[in-house]
């Protein structure tokens, strides 16, 4: 057996070219037109002590809002474009403030870091698609291949497990990660697999799917599985119990957890797909009319990322609060820069600011949607940020 390197997945990162194709960030467009309902996270327990700013300091503008959705989307929450031009943008990873996107078209993983260039991972898998970490291992599974990857540095890969493959069926599609093992559903098998990362020796199985596509660790301790074909969201107990979230589910792709317990699904039709959330043994939608949803993911302040695969878009959809992009700009000590706060309809939680060395906070938005800051000399190096936290939630925007 070959020596298991390991990767620190922040050096991977570091290491990504530039190379994706996310076009310029145009001027703020028309929202979305309403529709469904969308619950907006209750709020935190621990609030942050900020308070709103004195009206009278004065900050130069200098936010760059993200675009709008596409024509045919609605939904009654803020949505924003992050990234498009994609060719095929299937799973996500949100992990060290990054949001990583699988691209089955390229082979690619693309890395996106607000207030960053998106940058290009030096790896390739033929039809990239899920994604997992665990610690500061990065994992890959490549859907023609059948077969999952470790990315150990560089452009170099071990594969960790080779499935079976199934003629005339697409291979493994998610990924997920619990406790160090990573979970597989070997998706034309209709099975789910539990894997030791480092030998590729299964654990446990449990079957029963037609073509499980998805796994989320729960917060409960149990795994959340997509079972596209089967239409179905599903809880797996840690002893093996099945219980069904929601059914005719048609194409459900994947599902996610946020830090409060809500469930949500993709639903991947090529014109008219759903991001819905699964709540008492229903699916009730937040955005319909998207072009063949397939990852979704969830950031710091419990936001939701989702691709559009047919329409080659990553989208965001505000549920608590997001910083908005700067433009470039020079660093000076006398002149603060406005932090711009996009705010889910209905989130007025206090919010504060913290920066990073060489990021002076002069104005804190408190319950308002902007504070200020002086950038005195870090701009453009890695550590350059600024964090906003509203009880546990916080996001971060590099400067």
């Amino acid at each position: 057996m070959r020596r298991v390197a390991t990767l620190a997945l922040a050096a991977l990162l570091a290491l990504a070219g530039t190379g994706c194709s996310a076009t310029p960030t145009p001027p703020p467009v028309a929202e979305a037109t309403p529709t469904g309902s969308i619950v907006t996270p209750s709020p935190s327990a621990a609030v942050a002590p900020a308070t709103t700013a004195p009206a009278s300091t004065s900050c130069a503008l200098a936010s760059e809002p993200l675009p709008g959705p596409g024509a045919k989307v609605t939904s009654n929450a803020t949505i924003r474009v992050v990234a498009s031009g994609l060719d095929q943008p299937d799973d996500l990873l949100f992990v060290n403030g990054s949001l990583l996107v699988s691209v089955l078209g390229t082979g690619r993983v693309e890395t996106i870091s607000p207030g960053r260039p998106t940058t290009t991972l030096p790896i390739h898998i033929t039809e990239v698609e899920g994604l997992a970490s665990i610690g500061s291992n990065l994992y890959l599974a490549g859907q023609v291949e059948d077969a999952v990857f470790e990315a150990t540095g560089g452009s170099s890969l071990r594969k960790v497990i080779q499935l079976n493959p199934v003629a005339g069926q697409p291979g493994v599609d998610g990924l997920g990660a619990q406790n160090g093992a990573l979970i597989v559903p070997d998706s034309p098998r209709g099975i789910v697999d539990w894997v030791d990362p480092a030998t590729g020796t299964i654990e446990k199985q449990i079957g029963g799917f037609i073509r499980p596509t998805d796994a989320w660790p729960a917060l409960d301790g149990s795994v959340l599985i997509a079972d596209e074909y089967g239409g179905v969201a599903v809880r797996l107990a840690p002893d093996g119990a099945r219980s069904d979230l929601a059914r005719n589910l048609a194409l459900l792709d994947d599902v996610a957890q946020d830090s409060r317990g809500a469930i949500f699904g993709v639903t991947a039709a090529a014109s008219g797909g759903r991001l819905v959330q699964i709540a008492d043994g229903s699916a009730h939608d937040v955005a319909t009319g998207l072009q063949g949803p397939q990852g979704l993911a969830v950031d710091g302040a419990d936001n939701l990322y989702f691709t559009e695969s047919g329409a080659g878009r990553v989208d965001l959809l505000v549920r608590t609060f997001k910083l908005v992009p700067l433009r470039s700009l020079a660093p000076s000590a006398t002149q603060p820069v406005c932090i711009d706060i996009q705010r889910a309809a209905g989130f007025a939680d206090p919010i504060t600011l913290e920066g990073s060395a060489g990021v002076q906070i002069v104005q804190q938005p408190g319950t308002g949607s902007r504070g200020a800051v002086l950038v005195t000399g870090c701009q453009g190096t890695a550590a350059c940020s600024v964090t906003a936290i509203s009880g546990t939630w916080r996001d971060l925007l590099s400067l």
